[in-house]
């Protein structure tokens, strides 16, 4: 008897062993990315979604945000110096690009983002009172030319 309860023991141990979940991570829901953005009191510059995660830029971080199947939510931390002459660039369009615009280009009339990709696309964005832009690029393809522009279409930067 003792050395059936031996071998059902084994066998169970086996079989949990086998059984064990892998976590699978998803991009956060909205309400993740509030809930994770007010416990941690931050300056939200600008978000995004790519691929399973979502990004958050900071003035002088980014924060990768992703969850597993039982909600749990994981972050991964990218910080800077900041650059009080020139704009901050992170990543190279693929699959983003975040363009950090520093108090003297804004007060410098800074008015749009314009990039040129390696294909020979462009995308515009207009600028804000934020300091943060996230540019997603589904496509394979990274930034060859980024030209901030004023109000009067003057280029004040580029890259």
């Amino acid at each position: 008897m003792k050395k059936c309860i031996v071998f059902i023991l084994f066998i169970s141990t086996l079989l949990m062993g086998c059984n064990k979940n892998e976590l699978i991570y998803n991009a956060p829901t909205n309400e993740q990315i509030t809930d994770y953005v007010n416990s941690h009191r931050l300056d939200l510059q600008d978000s995004i979604w790519i691929k399973d995660s979502a990004i958050i830029l900071l003035e002088n971080s980014l924060i990768t945000l992703y969850t597993d199947q039982h909600g749990k939510v994981y972050d991964q931390k990218l910080s800077w110096g900041i650059n009080y002459s020139d704009p901050v660039t992170v990543g190279n369009g693929n699959p983003y690009i975040a363009v950090i615009i520093n108090n003297k280009m804004l007060s410098s009339g800074a008015a749009c983002i314009f990039i040129t990709y390696t294909d020979g696309k462009s995308y515009s964005r207009g600028i804000t009172e934020k300091k943060g832009y996230l540019i997603p690029n589904t496509q394979i393809n990274e930034v060859e030319n980024l030209v901030i522009f004023d109000n009067n279409g003057k280029e004040i930067y580029k890259k």
